[in-house]
């Protein structure tokens, strides 16, 4: 990771599935009840995925259609000096499953206990933060760069405090009221749509 200058956060949950949540499509796909997804409601009600099989997870996340451009677009930042973050609050094989599949550095998520390959439907014993926006300033400080230098990329109201811990928010395809903490807004069918305003930035720090 030498050279780099700054992360960008990828709330990938909203960003991916346009005008709805990848995480609550995925747990509809499985058959999962309840609550909305953690990265809407905040809720952490593990039970509903006991005896949930892991390699069914990454089944049904691969068959999900997905915005595209995101392997491009993370490739685009690491060339640029720029980190790519999964800042999503989503159940961490969620996160990591995506962090793998593009490239990603890191990513944010609640633990999910496993045993014999299948969910128990408890919360692991790791711990996590629940703010998007504190989990950046962590991460950012962690690659020792500064919040401020960094960018957010997210379409959710729930992303306003990850807007808020970054010099650059960017709302991408969020309706109006999603994107009021942000600091410009992009529309496009593909997340290369974002790199015009990723390459101002990469280009005032290096």
């Amino acid at each position: 990771m030498s050279g780099h200058t700054a992360a960008v956060f990828f709330s990938l949950d909203c960003v991916l599935v346009r005008g709805g949540s990848l995480s609550r499509l995925l747990e509809e796909r499985l058959g999962l009840s309840g609550p909305s997804s953690l990265h809407t409601s905040g809720e952490t009600d593990a039970a509903r995925w006991e005896g949930v099989a892991e390699g069914d997870l990454h089944t049904q996340l691969s068959g999900l259609p997905l915005l595209p451009g995101v392997a491009e677009t993370t490739r685009w930042c690491w060339g640029n000096g720029l980190v790519p973050v999964i800042s999503s609050l989503t159940w961490a094989p969620v996160g990591a499953h995506l962090a793998d599949r593009f490239g990603v550095h890191s990513y944010f998520g609640c633990s999910l206990e496993t045993a014999h390959g299948r969910f128990t439907g408890k919360v692991g014993d790791s711990p996590v933060l629940t703010d998007e926006g504190e989990f950046a300033r962590r991460r950012a400080d962690e690659l020792g760069v500064a919040p401020e230098d960094c960018a957010a990329v997210g379409a959710c109201p729930a992303d306003s405090p990850l807007f808020d811990s970054v010099g650059l928010g960017i709302a991408f395809n969020a309706p109006p009221h999603a994107g009021t903490h942000a600091t410009t807004s992009v529309q496009g069918d593909d997340l290369r749509a974002v790199i015009p305003a990723l390459r101002d930035l990469a280009a005032a720090r290096s």
